[in-house]
């Protein structure tokens, strides 16, 4: 791994996690290409993006000691970079996560994992960037329930849409591959 964007789209269209075709976005926008990391599912795979992940966490969140991978594709992807970091370099990140719906039974609340303190340095680890509405709204949960701001976010994949009204330095956004408009 080397932090080269091109290597990384090697090894998602190895994984079959980079599709092309017509395809209706989240956002409801038209794309030629769909971004698939749920196709990415042997435990090899998920070490190949872990280490992705964790190199992009060295080079560009140094300080950061929590990761939060939104529900759902942002869990493993969390969990993967932080199993990779730990392996690579020894650095033991602190993971949590959210649910789409509370539970009031067991654990319950909305959030799973380490609880953030204040002081955490918590990077948002996501899938793909596409309107910012899932980053948003993961920061202000965090904020919400712990009184954290995350520092950053990390996604694989930034589809630069520039129009989304998300200012991406509030967001800290930094990406694997970033694509042109």
């Amino acid at each position: 791994m080397t932090g080269d964007p091109l290597e990384f789209v090697r090894f998602l269209v190895s994984e079959g996690a980079l599709r092309f075709g017509d395809f209706t976005l989240k956002s409801g926008d038209r794309s030629p290409f769909f971004i698939d990391l749920g196709s990415i599912r042997t435990g090899r795979a998920l070490w190949s993006l872990g280490g992705y992940l964790a190199e992009a966490l060295d080079r560009s969140f140094p300080d950061a000691n929590v990761l939060f991978g939104p529900a759902y594709k942002g869990i493993s992807l969390a969990t993967a970079a932080a199993v990779a970091a730990a392996h690579r370099t020894g650095r033991d990140l602190a993971v949590t996560f959210d649910r789409k719906e509370s539970k009031d039974h067991g654990e319950g609340g909305s959030f799973i994992g380490y609880k953030p303190e204040p002081g955490d340095r918590i990077v948002i680890v996501d899938d793909v960037m596409s309107s910012g509405g899932t980053k948003v709204a993961a920061m202000d949960a965090i904020g919400k329930a712990f009184g954290v701001r995350p520092v950053g976010t990390l996604v694989t994949v930034d589809r630069a849409r520039r129009d989304a009204g998300v200012d991406r330095r509030a967001l800290g956004l930094v990406s694997l591959v970033a694509l042109p408009e």
